[in-house]
């Protein structure tokens, strides 16, 4: 009996993680989270842990993209070929530096330092949406300055600030940042290579 007992607040913490991965990830609310750890929490029943992981493993999806299914645009480019989806980055008490072909991406910095650097041709789609979840840390992004950055961002006591160069004045292409940064900030400064 007591194995059973370690068996289910094992699943009860492997449920909790996966739940702050999703809230980290933008995928659910704040108040969706609470009351889902909350729930969590009173759970007894095998069956009741089955629901609820069914329930978290339904918000794993990608970044919402402004296409419908029918209009989906073919993503390959000369340089990259097979599927193309979403990025995860997540950074935690280090530093990182990326590069290369973006469709969208989701973004976790966490006491951390992370260096984003895009070219125009890293750029596939005319519309790119990168997602950031910054906690005490800082990303900046380089972009070339035929691209308009527009910025969704919500700071709370941090700091978002986009070169003037870059801020929508009728590039060819759009980047898109949305999500959160708490006592943190996102810089986007102009790319010179």
């Amino acid at each position: 009996m007591d194995r059973s007992v370690i068996t289910a607040e094992d699943r009860k913490e492997k449920l909790a993680d996966k739940l702050s991965t999703q809230y980290s990830l933008n995928n659910i609310s704040l108040d969706e989270y609470e009351r889902l750890i909350k729930y969590s929490q009173n759970l007894e029943t095998d069956k009741e842990l089955a629901i609820l992981e069914k329930i978290i493993d339904g918000y794993d999806r990608p970044a919402v993209n402004n296409y419908s299914n029918e209009s989906q645009p073919n993503f390959k480019s000369s340089y990259f070929s097979g599927d193309i989806s979403p990025q995860n980055h997540f950074t935690l008490l280090s530093s990182r530096s990326t590069s290369g072909p973006l469709t969208m991406g989701n973004y976790v910095s966490i006491l951390s330092n992370h260096k984003i650097i895009i070219n125009e041709e890293d750029l596939i789609n005319n519309e790119t949406t990168l997602n950031f979840l910054v906690v005490l840390g800082e990303v900046v992004i380089y972009v070339p300055e035929n691209v308009n950055v527009i910025s969704r961002v919500i700071p709370l006591l941090s700091e978002v600030s986009i070169n003037n160069k870059v801020k929508n004045r009728g590039g060819r292409k759009d980047l898109v940042i949305t999500g959160n940064v708490l006592l943190g900030e996102i810089k986007v400064k102009i790319n010179k290579s």
